[in-house]
């Protein structure tokens, strides 16, 4: 709820510099106020992609300490417990992959299987890696093939996989910054030729003719923007 009331606020904060930018009207404010809405909605969808991101560079350690666990003489259901103590030894109790693992520990405790404990939290983080790491433990277990060579095959293929992601995710931020940082530069002249030159700028905040301008202004500015963002998502790269 916190959440919402801040981002809440932050989208009426910018309809209100877009309306002192581009219109100076309480109509267009109103028209903008939905803003308080829609940057909720879309924040939410980025700290949903940053908790995945995060979630997806601690569970790299985990199937490594899972793996090593195994290596090391453990069963399935112990390797977990020995896990989640190393993740919190690095992650502290709080971590994402730390509680996730608190939570299989849990389940394996009272009598759930490994693989479907790993199965349901692979469906619950929606990461390709960790279903894909699900779906080879459980035919590690079903087979007879050897268990512990298989799935120390599978968690090296799989950590660095995530590894990359991690370095890529590095630059796509950097570029992130970046876009922002030029994003905001067209509004800040606006708002400097407005203090610095009163009276310039009244000709496009007056009449149709200069109302149709700013319109237009604006839409190429929010098209630019989506594009920009669009252009350094991390699933371009």
């Amino acid at each position: 709820m916190g959440q919402w009331v801040l981002y809440g606020s932050t989208g009426l904060l910018l309809a209100w510099l877009t309306n002192t930018i581009f219109y100076q009207s309480f109509v267009f404010l109103f028209v903008l106020a939905p803003l308080g809405v829609i940057v909720p909605l879309v924040m939410r969808k980025n700290l949903c992609e940053k908790r995945r991101n995060i979630l997806g560079s601690q569970f790299k350690d985990a199937i490594l300490a899972l793996s090593s666990a195994l290596q090391a003489g453990y069963s399935a259901e112990n390797a977990w417990r020995e896990a989640w103590q190393e993740m919190v030894c690095i992650y502290g109790e709080d971590g994402l992959i730390t509680r996730e693992f608190a939570a299989m520990v849990r389940a394996i405790s009272v009598n759930e299987t490994p693989e479907q404990v790993l199965e349901e939290f692979a469906e619950r983080s929606g990461m390709d890696e960790i279903i894909r790491f699900a779906q080879v433990f459980r035919l590690a277990k079903r087979s007879s093939g050897d268990l512990v060579s298989i799935i120390d095959s599978t968690s090296r293929t799989i950590s660095e996989k995530l590894r990359v992601r991690e370095e890529i995710i590095t630059v796509t931020t950097a570029k992130q910054l970046e876009q922002t940082i030029m994003s905001v530069i067209p509004a800040a002249i606006i708002l400097y030729l407005r203090f610095a030159f009163v009276g310039f700028l009244d000709v496009l905040y007056e009449g149709i003719f200069g109302r149709m301008v700013m319109t237009v202004c604006l839409l190429i500015y929010a098209v630019a923007i989506l594009l920009g963002r669009r252009m350094v998502r991390l699933e371009q790269w």
